[in-house]
């Protein structure tokens, strides 16, 4: 388990991607790249309804079930503002999550488990 992660699902175990983690752990690297940033949400989106082509297995039942928890969990962090798109103040949005981030994980810094 992913203490970063953890920490940003507030401590819920329950919310933990242990299916997600296990098949796919550089899901789980990109989704502690982005969090907090502008790119989490098309990201998300894309692993839910991907553009790709459409001859792709997918993802298990499991795996698609803790994208979707994660997806909802997350928009109830930071929800989604109509019309924002190239909006210049969502750039000091990102700005304060990121420093925000930094701030949550200086104080144990490498703690991946």
């Amino acid at each position: 388990m992913n203490k970063k992660l953890l920490k940003l699902l507030q401590g819920n175990e329950s919310k933990y991607p242990k299916f997600l983690e296990a098949k796919y752990p550089y899901i789980i690297e990109k989704l502690l790249e982005y969090w907090g940033t502008a790119q989490m949400t098309p990201y998300l989106d894309e692993l839910m309804m991907s553009r790709r082509p459409k001859n792709r297995q997918g993802f298990s039942a499991e795996v698609t079930a803790e994208i979707w928890a994660l997806n909802s969990f997350y928009e109830a962090l930071y929800p989604r503002v109509k019309g924002l798109g190239t909006d210049v103040w969502q750039q000091d949005e990102d700005i304060v999550r990121s420093e925000w981030k930094e701030s949550v994980f200086s104080k144990g810094k490498d703690d991946k488990s």
